[in-house]
Order: C-alpha cells, then structure tokens, then sequence
C-alpha cells in the first residue's frame, strides 16, 4: 500500500493554537482556523475526524468519509461495548415507552419533567451503585458539570487524578474551586498532599475515574481508597468507561477492587456500554437531594427522555439477565490484551474495553489512520494539539460483538501500519514495540 504524503506542514501545533486564540480578533481566528480544516480535507491526507456512520453502531458499519466514499469497516472506536445500542429488549423497551410517553421529556426535572421511569432508574441505579440515591442528567459532561461546582466549597480543596475527564476539570472551573493534581495512580503522592494540605480546608475531595477514557488503566482504589479514608477525604469515583464492562458482571471498577466502603460518591454515564446517552450521579440521600437543587447543569437542563430511561433500564435487566454478553467481553478484551502484549504494549490489561496504542513522537499520526481507514479498520486516532507529540496515540474500543477473526485481523492491521508508519522525523527506524515476542 502506498503511503500517503505527510501532512505536518497542515496539522494545528499547540503553539499555533495559541497564537490563533491570543492573538486574533474573532474574524480573523476563525478564518485562520477553517482555513487550515479546509486546507487539510483537501489535501491527501485527512484526519478522518467526522467520518460519518451510516448504520446502526454494530461490530460492522458503513462509512462514507470526508471524500464521500462509503466502505464497509470493522468498528474498533465505539463505545457500545456491550452492544446494547442494537439489543433487540432494548429497542423493544424504548418503542414501547415512547408509544406511551412520547420522545421528550417536556422539561427539566425540578419541575415537569420527572416520570415514573425517571424515578424507577434513580432506584435502580442507586442500587446497581450500592449507594442510596440517585439522580439523572442530560449527559454525562453535564453530570461532572454540575457535581464538580455545585459539592466543593470556597473553603475546600479537590485533589484530582492528573488524567481525569475534561468535564471535572470543567466543573472545577466554573465553580471557582481549588483544586491540585496528582500524578497518575500515585496514591503516595496522593497521600503526601493530604497530609501537607489536608487540614488547611474545610473539606478535601479527591476524583479519579474507574477506568481512564485515554489509557484504559484502571483507579488503583484499594490503595486510594485506603488514603482517602485514612485522611476522611471525599472519594469521587467517574464509572463512565467502567460501569458494565469492569468488575463480576460488569458491577464497577469499585466493586472489582471490593472498594465501596471507601467510595463516597459515584459518576457514571449511558453513553458508553448502555449505548444510549445521559449520565447520573449515585451518592448518599443527602447529597443526591443538594444536588437536585444546586447542580445548575441539572435544574436547568431538560430531563433525558423517557425512551433513555426504558433503554438503560432494559440494559440493566439485560446485564442481569444475560452475563454471557459481559463474559463475551471479556474473552475479547484477555484475547486482545495477551496478544498486543506480545506485540510490547505493557499497559494492555485486558481488564477493561479500552486499549491505548501510543505512539512515538516522530510519527506520522494522520498518516497512520489514513492507513488503517484503507484496510476497513475504525480506530479513534488521538493526535496533537489535542495532546502532545509525545503522547499520540491510537485508541482501540472493543464489543462483546467481534468476533475472534474480527480481532486477528485487527491485530495484521497493526502491524502492517506499524510497519509502515512508525517512524520518527527524518525516517531513521526505532525500535517497534511489535517486535517484542
């Protein structure tokens, strides 16, 4: 297969966006800005960034990409991960709520829009959480949102987790609140800030997620957990990417670690193994009733549908009902993680749906995914600006649904583009984490 020309004298640098955003007036930042997306879906190399899906969000989909070609793919960068979105008791939930309740919820839930399917999900959330209320958003940004400035206080700390969701750190934002970070699964040096900040605040909050979006580690909650007791923090857990994949039967990554009693407040979303969209937050009664009122992200959104509600609430009798679909996922996941092993990807646990391919900073990102879109492989490509050259990656999504052939020949895909693309600036070979058998 030919490699397409390189595109680095197009791609946005970090230093390109600022200059774009600081030192621009509207008209002119914006013109700069398309001009350079234009520019590239003209250009031989695109980012593939708003293929668009033509089917329904199975193993196999039909593409048409930014030329207006259309081509079967295997589907690697979907979060459905336990193929809810095209269940057939869930579709049959979702017809039969919205032939009695309609498409829309009317309105936000503090006033006329929380239905009795509303409030059977808060129930059964709260209890899939082992918590004791909870309550529904529009999404799952809007959920971090409005938990993240509506709980700390001015006289709190958050302590977070240095690769927490975009939408916490958002949250943190808009509230005006102090927070620090802390490298990565450091639980000590966690425990080292506690100990120097802990008693200057009123309240200290620490948030980490269950399963990290961008890596796929997982939260090392036996050893958070047991700091964030031990200094009466708050632990705030995001189970976006863990809810339904992690744990027995797809109970939580807090349930995997056996951590529940050092876990204060749950996260979580539909838009990823329930296949719908919308979040919750599952927590004590109290918190869950000072949130109704002081989550602005939530008193004055309108409710999720109730057809979401009868889908997540299928999706929940499903998890219970059909473990095979979580254990299908699993045999994927240990498959894929034992062999990308091989291949000298460390991090690939196979404990969780998400798996990171990152690659060295000389690479030809865009390039790469181009390669990989030619052979009918849909992976999600992460490039700079977005994060930094060191840390491009690509990230593969997994479903109960592939199928054994469907990962081997994923995995001919990787090392064919790895092959061909994994080169630094100048052309000079480094040494190839597939080589590592």
């Amino acid at each position: 297969m030919t490699t397409p020309p390189r595109h680095s004298d197009r791609v946005l640098s970090y230093r390109d966006l600022v200059r774009i955003r600081t030192q621009m007036d509207l008209p002119g930042r914006t013109s700069e800005f398309t001009g350079r997306i234009r520019g590239e879906r003209e250009g031989a190399v695109d980012g593939l960034h708003f293929r668009e899906v033509l089917t329904a969000a199975e193993r196999e989909v039909v593409v048409r990409d930014h030329r207006g070609e259309a081509r079967p793919m295997l589907m690697f960068g979907s979060n459905n991960y336990l193929g809810l979105a095209t269940h057939p008791r869930v579709i049959a939930a979702v017809q039969e709520a919205v032939g009695e309740f309609g498409v829309g919820a009317g309105g936000p839930p503090i006033l006329n829009g929380h239905g009795p399917l509303h409030r059977e999900l808060e129930d059964r959330l709260a209890e899939h959480e082992g918590q004791e209320a909870a309550l529904v958003f529009s999404s799952g940004y809007s959920a971090n949102v409005g938990m993240m400035s509506a709980l700390p206080g001015p006289r709190d700390l958050v302590l977070y987790d240095d690769e927490i969701h975009a939408s916490m750190l958002d949250g943190l934002k808009m509230g005006r609140i102090e927070a620090r970070p802390f490298p990565h699964n450091d639980h000590r040096a966690l425990d080292a800030l506690l100990e120097t900040h802990g008693a200057a605040y009123q309240d200290v909050f620490v948030a980490v997620e269950g399963v990290y979006s961008m890596s796929g580690t997982v939260a090392r909650l036996d050893r958070i957990g047991e700091v964030t007791r031990r200094h009466g923090a708050t632990l705030i857990v995001d189970e976006a990417h863990g809810t339904g994949v992690t744990g027995p039967n797809g109970a939580g990554t807090v349930a995997m670690f056996d951590a529940a009693d050092a876990v204060d407040i749950v996260m979580g979303t539909f838009s990823k193994a329930f296949g719908v969209s919308g979040g919750f937050v599952a927590a004590g009664g109290d918190v869950v009733d000072y949130l109704r009122y002081f989550a602005r992200s939530y008193v004055f959104s309108t409710a999720p549908s109730t057809a979401i509600c009868a889908a997540v609430l299928a999706g929940l009798d499903v998890l219970a009902d059909e473990p095979e679909i979580h254990g299908r996922l699993m045999e994927n996941t240990g498959y894929l993680a034992q062999a990308l092993q091989e291949r000298g990807f460390a991090d690939a646990s196979g404990v969780t749906a998400v798996f990171s391919l990152p690659v060295p900073a000389g690479t030809d990102v865009r390039a790469a995914a181009h390669d990989f879109h030619q052979r009918g492989l849909f992976l999600n490509h992460i490039e700079a600006p977005a994060v930094p050259t060191s840390q491009q990656r690509f990230r593969v999504s997994l479903t109960s649904d592939h199928t054994r052939e469907d990962l081997d020949e994923l995995l001919e895909g990787i090392d064919a583009v790895w092959a061909a693309h994994v080169l630094p600036v100048g052309g000079t070979a480094i040494p190839e984490p597939r080589l590592k058998r």
